[in-house]
């Protein structure tokens, strides 16, 4: 039997203040939309099939509480949690989870004690929801890390995350044939940085940005294309000061893909971050929530 291993990005969980107005605008302005409701918590989907792509949990100020991921079976949540246990990791073990998605999982802390469940089971829905201009699902999430090669270690050897590509500040690692679900980057605070939302097309992405910018919330970088993962990018500030990120045409990578390491991803300072070199620096703002 081979290793247990993590297969998909499921969902993110933000704390907020003021439940009522984070939900009114992840659905009118973000575009998601509200697949059920717990005590004080709202869980929002895309397009996809996925039950939920974010969770809003009222409570104290902004706060990343849960990263959600995904495994086959039970038997491979099983295994993760007794080899990520065996190696000293933190655990919590596997239960039944309740709630709207139902599932079976377990809880898993990294070396910066950020939480992360481990599910499988979960009850998506039957069917997609058709738009032209809305998320389909949660893409990524980038987290700092004062030390980032030591935390993608963790999450190669004990989830069998892959790693992608390597830059002079960035990790990027894969559990699934999209280019990242996970990346870290090297802030000396272990802070959540952004987290990103696949659109459909790059059509999709700018009719959602229009939607944004004459809803009173402008891009704060983009829109350009990022060198790792080769994917178009729109970044934005919410009402809480989350940073989130509209994306589009996310590279497919297999293990034929050559891991990239930083002096394969050296760029003339006009093109860090943006290979057209057509998006300006992101905004202050936005590096103040990133930080």
């Amino acid at each position: 039997m081979s290793d247990p291993i993590v297969t998909g990005l499921r969902s993110a969980e933000f704390q907020v203040p003021d439940l009522k107005m984070a939900t009114k605008f992840y659905v009118d302005n973000w575009g998601l939309e509200v697949a059920a409701t717990d005590e004080n918590s709202i869980y929002l989907r895309g397009t996809g099939k996925a039950h939920h792509a974010l969770v809003l949990r009222e409570g104290g100020e902004k706060e990343l509480l849960t990263v959600n991921l995904a495994a086959d079976e039970k038997a491979s949540v099983d295994g993760l949690y007794e080899k990520a246990k065996g190696l000293g990791a933190s655990v919590e073990p596997p239960q039944e989870l309740g709630g709207p998605a139902g599932g079976y999982g377990f809880i898993f802390y990294d070396l910066h004690n950020r939480r992360y469940c481990i599910s499988t089971e979960i009850s998506d829905h039957e069917e997609e929801l058709y738009s032209a201009d809305r998320p389909v699902k949660i893409s990524h999430v980038v987290l700092n890390s004062p030390n980032r090669e030591a935390q993608s270690s963790q999450f190669i050897d004990l989830l069998g995350f892959k790693l992608t590509d390597r830059t002079g500040y960035m990790d990027f690692i894969r559990c699934s044939a999209d280019h990242h679900a996970i990346a870290y980057t090297t802030i000396d605070r272990p802070t959540l940085n952004h987290v990103a939302f696949e659109m459909p097309s790059h059509d999709a992405l700018m009719f959602g940005a229009g939607r944004m910018k004459q809803t009173g919330f402008p891009t704060e970088w983009g829109v350009g294309r990022h060198g790792p993962g080769n994917n178009i990018f729109a970044y934005f500030v919410d009402p809480n000061g989350y940073v989130i990120e509209y994306t589009a045409e996310v590279q497919q990578v297999d293990d034929n893909y050559k891991v990239g390491m930083p002096k394969d991803w050296e760029r003339p300072p006009e093109l860090q971050g943006d290979a057209w070199g057509f998006a300006d620096g992101a905004t202050d703002r936005m590096r103040t929530h990133t930080a």
